[in-house]
């Protein structure tokens, strides 16, 4: 299969700048993406390619260029790392940090869904990576989960700034005329609608993201994707008690909360999702599900990814609990206390003390 991949594949063996492509890792509405080998910097890369067809197009050779210029700012441990952009053989190019893993949709499909506790780690760790873009401006407008990429050594990245726009450069805030950009079901209604959007277009898909992980699917149908845009706008998010009936309140509160339909009701930034996050993962620890293993059995390899909190592999069943992370290291994924230091113990014990007469 690879040997007939790479006698079909042009670009495979051709050279970007320092890097030579090696194989084909995937293709998208904005280009393929091949695994690729930096010379300079012995190691593994991902080329992103603009297809050939839309080289001629300015508007979305102007998006893929803006994708490197934004994403070339973000440098953040959730963040895949842009490292190179340039034009070669008539082709314009991005040069990626490799992530050797799957991505969060794939996962998915395979697990058919997560544990709340992994729902909600991932998701926390998504919220850091979004509030970093957001301190410079930034914001993404497609968080998916085919846009978080899951690490095997349990790092979760985002990536694909693609529809990213800047809202302190209004010189990069390119307009596509009478389109919608974006993936429908994660699309937050003032999205939809065209009116301005600000940070709380990305905590909205985050927030679908979250109750994807939890139920497998995506809460609203259509025949058509203008169907499933109508429904977004109109309909309210769906908490089917099957599912929702056994998490805590605050579980479903943050969801609530990240998803409101009136954005001016809904959580205002990502240091408000990091609290009602943290109150939800500490409700489940209460309630007994901290467990952080493959739902389904029989997953295969994707139970060998480590957990997100600890970088374990954990090939437990659902009934069986994770070995519990220390408070100190357990904050730090969600962000709202990882600046505490944790509390060292004393060096020896204290003397009891001494009743009183």
């Amino acid at each position: 299969m690879a040997q007939t991949q790479q006698r079909t594949d042009p670009i495979i063996g051709q050279s970007f700048g320092n890097v030579r492509a090696l194989s084909i890792l995937g293709r998208g509405g904005m280009g393929a993406v091949y695994l690729g080998y930096h010379a300079g910097l012995d190691m593994k890369v991902a080329i992103k390619i603009l297809p050939d067809l839309f080289v001629g197009r300015s508007e979305l050779v102007e998006r893929f260029l803006r994708e490197a210029r934004l994403s070339g700012k973000l440098q953040h441990a959730n963040i895949v790392r842009t490292l190179d952009v340039g034009q070669s053989n008539g082709m314009y190019y991005l040069v990626m940090e490799y992530v050797e893993g799957v991505d969060a949709a794939r996962l998915l499909e395979r697990e058919k869904r997560f544990s709340p506790m992994r729902a909600i780690n991932i998701a926390g760790f998504v919220a850091r990576a979004l509030g970093e873009a957001h301190a410079q401006g930034i914001l993404h407008r497609d968080i998916k989960p085919a846009n978080i990429l899951i690490a095997r050594d349990g790092k979760v990245k985002v990536t694909d700034f693609g529809l990213a726009r800047s809202l302190t450069n209004t010189a990069t805030a390119l307009t596509l005329s009478n389109q919608v950009v974006g993936t429908p079901n994660y699309m937050a209604p003032e999205q939809i609608r065209s009116v301005d959007v600000d940070f709380k277009v990305d905590i909205y898909a985050l927030g679908v993201t979250l109750w994807q992980f939890l139920t497998g699917k995506l809460p609203f149908d259509g025949a058509t994707p203008m169907a499933v845009l109508l429904n977004v706008v109109n309909e309210p998010l769906p908490m089917p008690d099957d599912f929702f009936r056994q998490f805590p309140r605050e579980l479903r509160g943050a969801i609530a909360g990240m998803t409101n339909k009136d954005p001016r009701k809904r959580l205002g930034d990502i240091p408000s999702v990091m609290i009602a996050l943290k109150g939800a993962r500490d409700a489940l620890r209460a309630a007994g599900m901290e467990s952080t293993a493959p739902l389904a059995a029989g997953t295969g390899a994707a139970s060998s990814i480590p957990d997100p909190v600890s970088g374990v592999v954990n090939v437990a069943r659902q009934s069986q609990v994770h070995a519990r992370v220390k408070p100190e290291q357990f904050t730090k994924p969600l962000g709202s206390d990882a600046a505490l230091k944790p509390v060292r113990p004393a060096l020896s014990p204290l003397p009891p003390r001494k009743p009183r007469a």
